[in-house]
């Protein structure tokens, strides 16, 4: 039993010393196996907004009938144009570029940055086409607006805004894990 515990202990000490030596352990090798876990976890998130953002698009469409048909919404249409592809975009690419990450795929960042410059592209059109429809609609029917009420509209559309900079920060930095880890799994391949 002592025997035993000897070459255990032999394990830690230094060949000139008697004294354990406390050594670092090694970290963990991730250059193979699994990706981060933030990367898995943005993965499904939008994987799932993706295909939500469908229905939304369909309805998207609908709306550019209904700017069409009013010519006081004349100005928001190629911003909704712009919005309805980019929201295409984000949809068909985010849905491939989730998958492929989920699957492990080299080439599904490539989709994955092309849904972000999309979503970067939809967010300004959105921003745009939504406060010239708000402005119009609210003058078409002749409402009186209150100050707080134009000011609860503002502040709804910088939350949304905000919410969707913050998934889109996330999404970034996730590609960019993503990206980092799969160079590892090439470069402990090789």
């Amino acid at each position: 039993m002592v025997e035993q515990q000897r070459e255990h202990l032999d394990d830690f000490l230094d060949d000139d010393s008697e004294e354990p030596v406390l050594r670092p352990r090694r970290p963990r090798d991730r250059s193979t196996g699994t990706p981060p876990t933030f990367v898995t976890v943005m993965a499904i998130i939008d994987l799932i907004f993706c295909t939500l953002r469908i229905p939304f698009l369909i309805l998207s469409a609908i709306g550019i009938v209904g700017i069409l048909s009013n010519p006081q919404l004349a100005t928001a249409l190629v911003p909704s144009l712009i919005s309805v592809v980019a929201e295409a975009l984000i949809a068909a690419c985010g849905i491939v570029a989730g998958i492929g990450m989920l699957m492990k795929k080299p080439w599904a960042s490539i989709p994955g940055w092309v849904a972000v410059v999309s979503c970067v592209i939809s967010l300004g059109s959105n921003i745009f086409s939504t406060l010239i429809t708000m402005d119009v609609n609210l003058s078409q029917f002749q409402v009186q607006q209150s100050e707080a009420a134009r000011i609860g509209a503002y502040v709804g559309l910088v939350g949304t805004v905000l919410f969707r900079l913050v998934l889109l920060g996330c999404y970034i930095v996730a590609l960019q894990m993503f990206t980092g880890w799969i160079g590892k799994t090439r470069t402990a391949e090789a």
